[in-house]
């Protein structure tokens, strides 16, 4: 509703008037300090500065300027703005920039009556502790409520170990990869520069690598739907790749070649490159081995760097209070056991011989021991028939079928199925067991993301719903993954603020 009424008819590509009108109340102030690791802006100082937001202008809420219809703006412009817009409002004692929370507990609360002070310290309910990045000193904050929007791109998801070890996760970095090869590669052919993802960041990551003069190789699976969504005339850049991707091989673009459904399996460094601010590992010429997942061939590149933009998930390792008692540290990596079950339905159609070995196994046995008995018995093939059965009439005996039935039953062998899993370890990185944020997303059994599934919220007040009273969450966390939905959650949790003052 805040959306309609900040943007009406804005889905339909009329830009009007809002319908709400903003009124400063000195009186409504509530006391706040902001966290961050880095500069006021958040996420918009992490991207290249030549990427383009994917939202037009007017939907980004940048006062005191007005919309500018539908005109995409870069990210450092953002990101500038961002910074300048805290010091010109003079919101500087609101902001700790260059600080990592790392803990966010609940203070014990006594029987005794409430302070009528809404700020005295005794009114507190959760404590806030951490430190600066630059001197390391600690801090603690305490505070009735907590407010969790840290958004949901800290954990870049990556790759095998082995492949996750020489490659770069951040665009970033990408994009200074992209530029220190240009600069300083010999001019003896393109450079390549390997993308692996299929969605807009992927997308972003290959415009930049032809951008820069190199050759970009893609390996990606189907085509992202949120690419195929875009508009030609606004987001040509995103619409000339998805085009090159649904060509294919056969399309025989320049500089770009892509690889549909093929997978890394080993990377080799065959040389390596001493830069300042980018690992030596990420930034060297390698040899790349791709399997193709629908012929299973191999192929074999040199490329000097790999930037794998396959999504992301939030860091929620501060809320390592267990509120809900359900989160058990000690389980599997969840990203193991999300894939036991693909992996299975793998095994179970290509392994058939590994899950009935014993059987297979046995029988063959069985048919050995009968044909050393009946062929290959010394006496009878030298043409001595003295060895003969110490039951008289044994070849006359009729075998009674009880008997029969009970030595069919003794030698019927039990199929059991083949496993390797307590052989096999997890390669995934080690991380912080809370990081995941296990027991607060929709499923409390599963790590929150930020589209699959959100922080479970009340969305008449964006408090979280699995945690203690008065711990609210924003932004990405809560599947607002789009900025102009972010300011009806903040008008919802503000709201709710003042309605429960005391």
């Amino acid at each position: 509703m805040m959306d309609n009424l900040l943007r009406p008819c804005a889905d339909m590509g009329i830009q009007a008037d809002p319908l709400i009108e903003w009124k400063y109340d000195v009186e409504k102030q509530i006391e706040h300090i902001v966290l961050g690791r880095g500069p006021p802006g958040g996420a918009w100082h992490t991207f290249p500065p030549s990427v383009r937001t994917l939202s037009p202008a007017a939907w980004l809420s940048l006062p005191p300027h007005a919309p500018a219809g539908a005109a995409r703006l870069s990210a450092r412009a953002v990101a500038n703005y961002c910074r300048r817009y805290v010091h010109a409002c003079k919101l500087q004692k609101f902001f700790r920039s260059g600080v990592t929370v790392t803990s966010v507990t609940r203070i014990p609360q006594s029987d005794a009556p409430r302070c009528h002070n809404t700020h005295c310290p005794l009114n507190a309910q959760f404590c806030v502790q951490g430190y600066d990045n630059s001197s390391c000193c600690p801090f603690r904050y305490i505070c009735r409520r907590v407010v969790v929007a840290s958004g949901g791109g800290a954990r870049p998801n990556t790759l095998a170990r082995h492949v996750a070890a020489h490659s770069l996760h951040a665009l970033g970095d990408f994009e200074r990869a992209l530029h220190v090869l240009s600069n300083t590669v010999p001019p003896r052919g393109r450079p390549t520069a390997l993308v692996v993802g299929s969605g807009v960041s992927a997308a972003d990551g290959v415009w930049l690598a032809v951008r820069a003069g190199l050759h970009a190789a893609h390996i990606h699976r189907a085509p992202a739907d949120a690419l195929a969504r875009l508009e030609p005339s606004a987001y040509p850049d995103y619409c000339q790749v998805y085009r090159m991707m649904c060509d294919g091989p056969a399309g025989n673009h320049e500089n770009y070649t892509p690889y549909p459904h093929h997978t890394i399996v080993d990377v080799t460094p065959l040389d390596t490159r001493h830069t300042d601010d980018i690992d030596d590992d990420a930034l060297c010429l390698k040899r790349v081995k791709l399997l193709d997942l629908n012929t299973n061939e191999i192929i074999e590149m040199q490329v000097y760097v790999i930037g794998v933009f396959i999504g992301s998930k939030p860091d929620l390792f501060f809320l390592q209070t267990n509120y809900l008692d359900c989160i058990d540290i000690k389980i599997d990596c969840t990203k193991c056991i999300d894939d036991k079950p693909t992996n299975r339905k793998i095994e179970e159609k290509q392994c058939f011989l590994k899950n009935h070995w014993h059987y297979l196994k046995s029988v063959l046995g069985q048919s050995i021991q009968s044909c050393k008995s009946r062929y290959l018995n010394y006496s009878e093939i030298n043409g001595n028939s003295d060895t003969k059965c110490v039951i008289p009439d044994c070849n006359k005996r009729t075998v009674d079928s009880n008997d029969k039935t009970s030595v069919m039953n003794k030698n019927k062998c039990e199929i059991i199925p083949y496993t390797d899993d307590d052989k096999v370890k997890c390669t995934c990185e080690a991380v912080n067991p809370y990081s995941s944020g296990l027991g607060f997303g929709l499923d409390p059994k599963k790590p929150v993301d930020g589209r699959s599934n959100p922080i479970a919220v009340d969305k008449s007040s964006h408090e979280i719903l699995n945690g203690p009273e008065g711990m609210y969450a924003l932004g990405p966390l809560t599947a607002d993954n789009f900025v102009r939905f972010i300011p009806g959650g903040a008008l919802a949790l503000v709201t709710h603020m003042h309605q429960n003052k005391h």
